[in-house]
């Protein structure tokens, strides 16, 4: 009875003393524990990817912008952008670098991380604080922090049709409603202009180029050939398509009368040349797909003809690029309902789409 009074006593006293108790002044080694290995494991991956990851990744989100899968690309933009403004610049730099670690840090999807599709929405807002925000710094850091979970959100909705920038447009006009910044001071909500400034014919000619620097809200024919030959880099066909979308939407606004300053500027053109792009980008090479990237731009500035007078006159904000989102979700669900029209399996560039 002793004997098993004191087995059962041993037994009890193992059960309940903590285990590195004892462990103690025995010479076998403590289990190790394995909480440990997983944090410190954690730590060299978020030391991995801000000392390696971070900056390639939100490179590819600046290059994502105009559908360019290559960081080399996105440093080739941000040069052109220094050129034609610095500090808008580095605000795309810091706004594509804050959505990109939040995405990161959220552990969303991680393919996207991957193709730098986190970084783009965010480095649109950067752009766009740049030019039509006071605090730009605190409107970039904001904006792009909400762009990751606004776009996943978005994701639900749209399903199987790509979202665009349709983040970057919900989050800047969430701001720039409330700012009006498009508001002559003064004129009780009349945002119209009478437009007294001679436009010369180079001014006129050099549209195109600046409708594709106004993508990222820039207006300086220089950065849009920089930009120009980024996209030639990576796609010549694509570089093609970008040209003609700007140009068709330019033309598109003279012969709808049009101010000339407004053609000169390059504002007519960014948005076509944005859905002339999307339609290289995720169409097969076809007659067919050159036809509707033709008249998606043409489309495209009908539209942004429409919205900018509604929403800088009636609120006092640009249309920024829904006219381009709305009008490249319509050119996507023609495919497969037009003859011709065939969706690329692995959406790249031109060269690549073609069967």
């Amino acid at each position: 009875m002793l004997r098993q009074a004191l087995r059962i006593r041993g037994s009890w006293r193992s059960s309940f003393v903590p285990r590195h108790v004892r462990s103690f002044g025995s010479t076998s080694p403590a289990p190790k524990d394995h909480d440990d290995d997983k944090g410190n494991n954690r730590w060299t991956n978020q030391q991995e990817f801000l000392t390696k990851d971070l900056m390639n990744k939100s490179l590819l989100g600046v290059g994502q912008v105009i559908f360019l899968n290559n960081p080399q690309s996105g440093m080739i933009l941000l040069g052109a952008l220094a050129y034609g403004n610095p500090f808008l610049a580095s605000m795309a730099t810091f706004g594509s670098i804050v959505s990109t670690s939040t995405a990161h840090f959220a552990g969303l999807d991680r393919d996207k991380l991957q193709a730098g599709l986190y970084g783009y929405n965010g480095c649109l807002v950067g752009c766009a604080s740049a030019v039509f925000v006071d605090q730009a710094f605190l409107a970039t850091t904001v904006g792009a922090l909400l762009c990751p979970f606004v776009g996943v959100a978005l994701d639900k909705g749209v399903r199987t049709t790509p979202q665009w920038t349709l983040a970057f447009n919900c989050v800047t006009l969430s701001m720039l409603l409330r700012t009006k910044p498009l508001q002559v001071a003064g004129s009780d909500g009349d945002t119209s202009v009478v437009e007294t400034v001679s436009v010369s014919v180079m001014n006129l000619l050099s549209g195109p180029l600046k409708g594709i620097s106004q993508i990222f809200v820039v207006e300086s024919s220089l950065s849009g050939l920089a930009i120009l030959g980024g996209i030639a880099l990576y796609s010549p066909l694509l570089a093609a398509h970008a040209i003609m979308g700007s140009t068709v939407g330019t033309l598109t606004g003279a012969v709808l009368s049009a101010p000339s300053p407004e053609l000169a500027m390059g504002l007519w053109g960014f948005n076509s040349a944005l859905t002339s792009m999307a339609i290289g980008v995720f169409f097969v090479p076809s007659r067919e797909s050159t036809v509707l990237s033709v008249g998606g731009a043409v489309a495209t500035a009908v539209l942004f003809g429409a919205m900018k007078t509604v929403m800088g006159d009636a609120l006092g904000a640009p249309a920024l690029t829904l006219p381009f989102c709305a009008t490249a979700t319509g050119c996507y669900w023609l495919s497969g309902n037009v003859p011709g029209l065939m969706l690329a399996k692995d959406p790249h560039s031109p060269e690549k789409n073609k069967l």
